[in-house]
């Protein structure tokens, strides 16, 4: 109490002066907090004190006591003797002090409290208000302290602490502070731009928990692990097998944390530009500071860079920015490919192909042109072809033929980035390009939509093929592979693997999947008569589906045969060259007397199965005449040994029975979904049963779909363009295997380039457009002294076959006589003499040996 009493005295004391220098006083107060847990109802305002002495006379205290002071209150803040609301508005308030070591300790306390109040538990309480709270902090008029709560902000989004729209609007809103740096620390959070080194060292604090976010600790290694048990003494050995214990706990909470899905990749959902909540006015007004001017063109940059990615995400119209850029859409302009990808990532299908004509236009004329440099060329090409793929409407057909044309240029990369621009228009619009462009089997009829003409999805997409697949009783996953004949080996194989795959579907279709019967004991099964029936039938079922043709050469010889048969054959005779239509309805009417599972099972297949399932059928099967028993016999005529006959109430039975009649009645809807949409003559002349049927529901009307059914719905997609791309090339029947083989497998290479082209174009406005994306890989051009470099380096040891004067030159004897006369000091008068004379000399060695002089007359 002493002690409160002298703080008391010397604070008064402290507040007539306080620019005075206080060790004592900053002491006792540092003394007060350590011990103010102990006196909870005695110093009750001790705290408040604190804070008011800061808040008012932050300006003109000591730094040294201004220091002792906060960490006075960060102490009480730490114990939970003061609430956060308390002491937080006070420190954002003191980041406008001119002292860097205090706005080092404020942001590491503040980033650390609100860390660890969401530790366990999300606070939204108290991040409700400091996040209210700090659209004050970010608009504050003094730069420091908008600059340190700005940072606050990206930190705890960094730190995966605050990761909600609430946290990107604040920060949004600092956008438009008057100061461009903190305008430039916006535009470098929205680009990802912020997740360098904190030079404050504000991640001391995660050390703690492994490492930097981004790095995953490891475990120890098998050296550390032999060192800590075996190598040095016992203290030193305790020592490394507890740095040990601890490394190995660290890595097990990072895997626990993993597993939660609590690390950087689990929080991280979706990106900061996704969470704003008027993306539009956001634009809007980032634009209008861009028109303005005043900041650097390093701002500028970063801001057109912002602006075209909200835009492009958001799909939103702000048409001044189209011409805004085409100013800066020239070869020699400062980081122009950077300028060309905000263009780019400005584009998308909303855009009114009127607008960006022009900047189109621009950009051919400046970048495209045959006394551009190679490295333009290409550039310009390639953002050409960006645009088009997000705006096709864009770009006409005259200019598409002449940029077409440089796919035969000298310089590889300028014909590479042509022939990109080709393929581009090879899936979006092929009838634009020439004839010898457009590739073997192009679809003309593929075209991008109209402007304005927005595609509504009335379904899932892919889910008529699910649905489709179902409906025609293909329920595995090998049914989805195009087959082509390569796997079959021989017909009795075949016959066996299909028969056992039937047997399997319909087993699955029942329900029934771990039914253990003995079957597969190796011995005899007891099978009825009826079970035998169906079991041969849906044998030939198969064998007519796998071998098309050997069918139709059967019925044909069966019809020839036929004229002298027996009058069931003569019966069907006829019904051979009907349509399937018709045979259909003579099942039925025949099957209508019968058992109904017999009848089912016939009425199930379609009009060329189910003849080429009795033909066979009369062919491969025999009737007993007498008992119930029945009897398989093959095509050598060996016939099985005779099988007891099984009892019809069996558990086994009945399941097999129930498969079979569900596996009827589905072929059977599938048989008559087609002839739904005819006009009613199939309904007219059979017995009525599919006549005002309403239209099937869709699949994902009736049930949900689950992650199954997506799966199978894109190798139904697979599928579908696998045979769309064989269609396209065509493939003959009497083709070998190894063609078939290598033609599915180009096929399926188109298929897969497809659907990632498809899967691009979908997600396209998502995409981050890069400026090195748009730069080809030219070789770096030489100065003089490098080529000349160049030139001589291979030349080394060739003197000895250069030219007797360069040899000449480079003697080691000593002077020749003509070079000692030359060099001789005589007077002026002998050196003229000796001048003429070899003057003389020269002239008369110049006329030949016959010379006569001239003639006189």
């Amino acid at each position: 109490m002493l002690q409160y009493r002298h703080y008391q005295a010397l604070l008064e004391i402290f507040k007539l002066r306080p620019s005075k220098e206080s060790k004592e006083f900053g002491d006792l107060v540092m003394f007060m907090a350590q011990v103010s847990r102990a006196y909870p109802k005695t110093m009750t305002g001790f705290a408040g004190e604190v804070a008011a002495l800061l808040d008012t006379h932050q300006s003109v205290l000591e730094p040294g006591l201004r220091r002792t002071l906060v960490g006075a209150l960060i102490l009480m803040r730490n114990r939970g003797q003061v609430e956060a609301m308390t002491v937080l508005p006070l420190f954002f308030r003191l980041f406008r002090c001119q002292d860097k070591a205090l706005r080092q300790q404020l942001f590491r306390h503040i980033v650390a409290d609100l860390k660890a109040a969401n530790r366990k538990t999300r606070n939204e309480r108290l991040n409700r208000a400091v996040q209210n709270f700090m659209y004050s902090v970010v608009s504050d008029e003094n730069e420091a302290a908008a600059k340190r709560g700005l940072a606050v902000l990206t930190e705890m989004w960094r730190r995966h602490v605050w990761r909600d729209a609430r946290t990107v609007n604040v920060i949004a809103s600092a956008a438009f502070h008057k100061s461009p740096r903190v305008l430039l620390a916006v535009m470098k959070f929205f680009l990802g731009q912020d997740r360098d080194a904190d030079d404050d060292g504000s991640d001391a604090d995660s050390d703690d928990e492994g490492g930097g976010e981004g790095k995953k600790p490891t475990g120890p290694s098998k050296e550390d692990i032999y060192a800590a048990y075996h190598k040095g003494t016992r203290s030193s050995k305790k020592k490394k097998q507890a740095k040990l214990k601890r490394v190995l706990a660290t890595v097990k909470k990072a895997s626990r944390k993993g597993e939660r899905g609590g690390g950087a990749n689990g929080a991280e959902s979706f990106a900061a530009i996704h969470l704003l909540h008027d993306p539009q006015s956001f634009s809007e007004r980032l634009f209008g500071r861009l028109g303005k001017g005043g900041e650097r063109f390093e701002t500028r940059l970063a801001v057109m860079m912002v602006v075209s990615r909200v835009i492009g995400v958001h799909k939103l119209l702000v048409l001044n920015f189209y011409p805004y850029l085409q100013k800066y859409i020239a070869p020699h302009q400062r980081d122009v490919t950077a300028v060309l990808a905000a263009l780019v990532q400005a584009t998308h299908d909303l855009v009114p192909p009127d607008v960006l004509a022009p900047v189109m236009r621009q950009l051919v004329d400046q970048f495209v042109h045959d006394k551009a440099r190679p490295e333009v060329m290409t550039v310009g090409l390639k953002a050409v072809r960006e645009l088009v793929l997000r705006c096709p409407l864009v770009m006409g057909p005259e200019l598409l033929g002449d940029l077409a044309q440089y796919k035969k240029f000298r310089e590889k990369e300028v014909a590479a980035a042509a022939r990109g621009l080709i393929a581009a228009f090879r899936d979006i619009n092929p009838e634009m390009l020439a004839k010898k462009d457009r590739g073997r089997g192009a679809d003309l009829a593929l075209k991008p939509r109209e402007y304005g003409d927005s595609g509504v999805a009335t379904r899932v997409d892919g889910a008529e093929l699910l649905q489709q697949a179902l409906a025609e009783g293909r329920t595995g996953s090998d049914d989805d592979e195009v087959d082509l004949g390569l796997s079959s080996s021989d017909e009795g194989e075949e016959g066996e693997e299909e028969e056992e795959g039937e047997d399997s579907d319909l087993e699955s279709l029942s329900g029934d999947e771990g039914e253990e019967d003995g079957s597969g004991s190796g011995e005899w099964e007891e099978v009825s008569e009826e079970d035998e029936e169906a079991r041969a039938e849906a044998e030939a079922q198969a064998k007519a589906k796998a071998d098309g043709k050997g069918a139709k050469a059967r019925r044909a010889n069966a019809g020839r045969k036929g004229k002298g048969a027996d009058a069931e054959d003569e019966e069907e005779g006829p019904s051979s060259s009907g349509d399937g239509e018709e045979e259909e309805e003579e099942e039925e009417e025949g099957a209508s007397g019968s058992d109904a599972e017999e009848g089912s099972l016939e009425a199930s297949g379609s009009g060329s199965g189910s003849e080429e399932g009795e033909s066979d059928e009369d062919e491969e099967e025999e009737e007993d005449g007498g008992g119930g028993g029945g009897r398989r016999v093959s095509k050598k005529g060996k016939t099985a040994p005779q099988k007891p006959a099984a009892d019809p109430n069996s558990l086994s039975s009945l399941k097999r029975r129930l498969a079979e009649a569900q596996a009827a009645k589905k072929r059977r809807r599938a048989s008559e979904e087609p002839a739904a949409g005819d006009s009613g003559e199939a309904g007219g002349e059979g017995e009525g049963e599919g006549e005002g049927a309403p239209p099937a529901l869709p699949i994902e009307a009736e049930r949900f779909l689950t992650q199954e059914d997506f799966e199978r719905i894109k190798r139904l997609k697979q599928k579908a363009l696998v045979e769309a791309a064989l269609a396209k090339h065509g493939i003959a029947s009497a083709a070998s295997k190894a063609k078939k083989a290598k033609m599915l497998e180009a096929a399926e290479e188109e298929a897969a380039e497809a659907m990632a082209m498809r899967e691009r174009l979908a997600a396209i406005g998502e995409a981050k457009v890069q400026a090195t994306d748009l730069v080809g890989r030219h070789k770096a051009r030489k100065d003089k002294a490098a080529r000349l470099a160049s030139v001589l380096e291979g030349r080394e040891g060739r003197e000895k076959f250069g030219a007797r004067s360069s040899l000449k030159k480079k003697k080691t004897a000593g002077l020749s006589e003509r070079e000692k006369q030359r060099k001789k000091v005589m007077p002026m008068a002998a050196r003229v003499a000796q001048i003429r004379r070899r003057n003389a000399a020269a002239r008369g060695r110049g006329r030949g040996k016959n010379f006569k002089g001239h003639v006189r007359g």
